[in-house]
């Protein structure tokens, strides 16, 4: 008996020295908790002076505040972490390839996230300037089909171009486009739209400027809140009816909001700096809803203008459609 015992005991010992030895073990994952917010309608702190993150030539002030959301990464997760992360959903377990795809070194990583967010704030700007109005360029970026690079876009047969969305019909057959080139209007029969490679710009009469020197930040998640910070920043009211609103969403120069990563986590992490609406991509929706405080409205959008819709009917008292 004694034998026996000593040796159930070995066994159990063994086993616990297994057990935490495969607990301790780094895991293929990274970890998603909630990261800062940050005010685009307020400013940062560059050398001791205070900097407005949006500007413009001529501003109109707002009372409530506008918060672009982040997400923290951790990047080395034991078995027992991932475990205890997976049963909270202040945390999103997300395998490591998804985050930092084989073959790019963290370096790279980094550049495509710096890149991505200098993307946002362009993508921002463009998608601002549509919405309000502003007349558009679209010139050719690469020589395709007969258009040379640096081309004007003006007219589709007899039907003069203001933006992109004018061209869709004409994607997928051969036209003759009318463009500036030199200075002179040109005719290039024979174009087929689908495969040109064109930008949009539109005019700034406002002298927009975004200063995000100070914000240690990446990714293209911020579009939609800087597109929507321009607006309240340019126009006159207070879209945010003096409250706290947060949001994410990548926008295209279009003002079309695509969905993101870490909605838990961000929608987290407005919760506890006071945001009382979160602005959510429609993709997104599903998750979203998952943690939001019984206080917290979220709000469904697709596009820039339905963000500004949605914000302008709260503060009339208004009902906007939630996720």
């Amino acid at each position: 008996m004694r034998r026996r015992g000593i040796t159930v005991l070995l066994g159990a010992v063994l086993v616990a020295l297994l057990t935490w030895q495969a607990l301790s073990m780094d895991v293929a994952y990274v970890v998603f908790s909630p990261g800062p917010t940050e005010d685009v309608l307020g400013s940062e702190e560059i050398d001791g002076v205070e900097h407005p993150i949006i500007s413009a030539d001529t501003e109109y002030p707002s009372e409530g505040q506008l918060r672009l959301t982040t997400v923290r990464v951790k990047q080395a997760v034991t078995l027992a972490q991932s475990l205890r992360y997976w049963l909270s959903n202040e945390y999103a377990i997300v395998p490591r390839d998804l985050v930092y795809p084989p073959g790019e070194s963290e370096e790279e990583i980094a550049e495509e996230q710096e890149a991505d967010w200098v993307e946002s704030q362009s993508n921002a700007e463009q998608a601002a300037l549509a919405y309000l109005g502003e007349p558009a360029q679209i010139t050719v970026v690469a020589d395709s089909g007969g258009l040379l690079a640096g081309d004007v876009l003006t007219a589709v047969g007899t039907t003069a171009v203001t933006s992109l969305v004018d061209l869709a019909d004409y994607a997928d057959s051969e036209t003759t486009v009318t463009v500036t080139r030199a200075g002179a209007p040109v005719e290039v029969p024979g174009v087929l739209l689908g495969d040109a490679d064109l930008e949009s710009t539109h005019d700034d009469p406002y002298g927009i400027e975004i200063d995000t020197d100070a914000l240690d930040i990446g990714g293209p998640s911020a579009g939609m809140i800087f597109a929507l910070g321009i607006v309240d920043r340019v126009t006159e009211g207070d879209l945010t009816d003096g409250k706290v609103i947060a949001g994410t969403g990548e926008i295209d120069p279009e003002g079309n909001v695509g969905p993101i990563g870490g909605i838990q986590q961000k929608i987290t992490a407005s919760a506890d700096a006071g945001a009382e609406v979160f602005l959510a991509p429609a993709a997104n929706c599903s998750d979203a809803v998952t943690v939001a405080p019984d206080d917290m409205t979220i709000v469904k959008i697709e596009t820039l203008e339905d963000a500004v819709t949605a914000l302008e009917s709260l503060a009339a008292g208004g009902e906007v459609t939630t996720c």
